[in-house]
């Protein structure tokens, strides 16, 4: 895999919003599924499936601490990269329109590229 294959997976393992609202949560310290449940008002299979999915892609790391799991970021610049992603969609207006459509385009080198443009 390439570099940029491999930062497309990772961006589409915490591309979906609930798993960016867990990662936006363990950013400020760690919790147990319970915490996590409770805050994002949503069921613990469902967080536990993103859980599991952010752990394989070694996003997050678990202990357990008698019945509890308890997850954390495996790095402090994760918690970063989500806090500045959200602060770029704020101050830069990004992707506001309602649903993307991308089109065809040819780029100034004469080659295909897809731009992004409101419906």
């Amino acid at each position: 895999m390439t570099i940029a294959e491999d930062q497309a997976r990772f961006l589409r393992c915490i591309g979906e919003p609930t798993r960016l609202q867990i990662v936006g949560l363990l950013a400020k310290g760690e919790r147990c599924v319970g915490e996590l449940t409770s805050v994002l008002n949503k069921e613990q299979s469902l967080i536990s499936h993103h859980l599991r999915a952010l752990k394989e892609c070694n996003i997050v790391k678990e202990r357990q601490e008698a019945q509890k799991v308890y997850y954390k970021l495996t790095d402090v610049r994760l918690a970063r990269l989500v806090i500045d992603c959200g602060a770029l969609m704020k101050e830069l207006q990004l992707c506001k329109c309602q649903e993307v459509n991308y089109e065809r385009k040819g780029n100034q080198e004469g080659g295909e590229g897809e731009i992004c443009r409101d419906s």
